[in-house]
């Protein structure tokens, strides 16, 4: 690692289409905070006011989301603006950290803390989130033909059955 792990707090991030669900914990795997926001943009300071409560003066927070591309671009691109370090988690490694408990828990908090553990053990090899908008743009251009597609199709076979 380049920087002590006590220069940080790792911020793990569970991430829905509705909702996302944060935990915050230290270098020493200590829950430090959670925090639910909803997933659009004018309630992400929300997040960032909660996260800088439990960042102490000198320590940085690490940003850890699993699904850059989806449900977690719009969040991965205001962190980013906002100058903070944003780790893209691959979601078999908090997987396997969800499995390291006797009993597997599958809940929204116990997700966020296992990439904020992830972050926290190899942030210094994840790579930075990077939301490539082209491939976003594609997605959401193929989404709306398809729904064009359907929209047709049920029309030619309205005209077909009141015939």
């Amino acid at each position: 690692m380049t920087t002590k792990p006590t220069k940080h707090v790792y911020v793990g991030v569970d991430l829905h289409k509705r909702q996302h669900v944060a935990v915050i914990i230290d270098c020493w795997n200590r829950k430090l905070g959670e925090v639910a926001v909803e997933n659009r943009p004018s309630a992400f300071p929300e997040l960032v006011k909660v996260v800088k409560r439990h960042t102490k003066r000198g320590q940085t927070p690490i940003y850890g989301l699993e699904d850059v591309g989806g449900f977690g671009r719009s969040l991965a691109v205001f962190l980013r603006e906002d100058g903070y370090t944003v780790k893209e988690v691959n979601p078999t490694l908090s997987s396997d950290k969800r499995k390291t408990r006797t009993t597997v828990e599958k809940h929204d908090s116990w997700d966020a803390e296992c990439v904020a553990r992830v972050v926290r053990d190899e942030w210094d090899s994840l790579p930075d989130a990077n939301p490539l908008d082209h491939y976003w743009a594609i997605g959401q251009i193929v989404k709306v033909r398809a729904g064009e597609a359907a929209h047709y199709s049920g029309n030619v076979r309205r005209l077909f059955i009141s015939n």
